[in-house]
Formats: structure tokens, C-alpha cells, sequence
């Protein structure tokens, strides 16, 4: 599947180059050249990384950030490059600071700029490898825990036997506990 980036920035040339450089790297690329129309945008789909000019009229890229780290909180949030070609010493940690992922200055080599894309892109890869690796170790361990619990029945069934029964549960409670210790459950 495509990632899907979203370019905001006020510079309709910028917006084009980038915009047709990230398409042919295979992107499913959206640009847009203001923040009320990216915040619109955001608000409707979901983006894997947001390419946003910090100086634009209207709304800044910082009060954009804001406002899309209101909207998507947990694990469902876009990366954030944030771009910009008037620097201040604040604004970076700022950026930084509300959740930004990068920051690059204006002008920019495109190539450098699509290092940083695809480096951002990556991140994102690997993140939901992680998510979708803890799905599945919560299905293994619901269907571990399920196990247990069904022997636990089968051997009271037919045993009666208490002391059996007890030993299972305290394996399946150590094996629990380990789980918490290591943060798997």
C-alpha cells in the first residue's frame, strides 16, 4: 500500500516540484496551499506524513500542528516534517516541542529533502510492523490464555482432582506475570 503524504505550503511552484517528486517515488501525494484547507483534509483521511511550511498566510505551520495533534492522538498520528526558509531559534523546538518529527530549512536540495521523506517513510514502515507484530502476540497470548483455561476445565471434569487444578492456574499466573513484566499484555 501507498503511504499517503500531505504537502502543505503556500508556494504554488515548491508545491508542484515537490508534489510530482514524491509521486514518481511512489508516494499518494495530496498537496495543499493553505492550513485551513490541510486541517479540512486532515480531519476527513488519514495521513502517514504531513509536509508543512511553517510560514503561510492565514494559519501558521506551528498553529496547524497544534491543531492536528488535537485531532489524532494514540498511536494514529501522521509523522511531521516541518519546512521552513525563515528560521527563528525557537521555532524548531516549538515544532519539536508540539510533536514534529523533522525540521528543514528552505532552500533544500530536492535530494536531500527526499532522504528525509524516505527516512520519515521508513519510521512509519517500522511502526506499524511493531503494531501489527502486538496484534499478533496479543492473539497468541488470548489464544495461550484460552488454552490453559480450557485444559484447567477438561482436567477438573474428569480428574476432580484440586490440587492439579491448582498448579495450572499457577502457571497460567506466572506466565501472566511474566507477560506484565515484560509490558506484553
Amino acid at each position: 500500500m501507498k503511504e499517503k503524504i500531505l504537502v502543505v505550503d503556500d508556494e504554488a511552484s515548491l508545491l508542484e516540484g515537490i508534489g510530482k517528486l514524491l509521486s514518481e517515488e511512489g508516494y499518494e501525494v495530496t498537496t495543499c496551499d493553505s492550513s485551513y484547507g490541510a486541517l479540512e483534509r486532515i480531519k476527513k483521511e488519514f495521513f502517514d506524513l504531513l509536509v508543512i511550511d511553517i510560514r503561510m498566510p492565514e494559519m501558521d505551520g506551528i498553529s496547524l500542528l497544534k491543531e492536528v495533534r488535537k485531532i489524532q492522538r494514540g498511536d494514529n498520528r501522521s509523522r511531521v516534517i516541518m519546512i521552513t526558509a525563515y528560521a527563528s531559534n525557537e521555532a524548531p523546538v516549538k515544532a519539536i516541542r508540539l510533536g514534529a518529527d523533522d525540521y528543514i530549512m528552505k532552500p533544500f536540495e530536492l535530494e536531500d529533502f527526499l532522504h528525509n521523506v524516505n527516512r520519515n517513510i521508513k519510521l512509519i514502515r517500522l511502526e506499524k510492523e511493531r503494531q501489527e507484530y502486538l496484534r499478533r502476540l496479543e492473539d497468541v497470548h488470548d489464544d495461550y490464555k484460552n488454552l490453559i483455561l480450557s485444559l484447567t476445565r477438561v482436567i477438573w471434569v474428569k480428574t476432580k482432582d484440586k490440587e492439579l487444578e491448582k498448579e495450572i492456574k499457577e502457571v497460567l499466573k506466572k506466565y501472566e506475570k511474566r507477560l506484565r513484566r515484560n509490558n506484553i499484555d
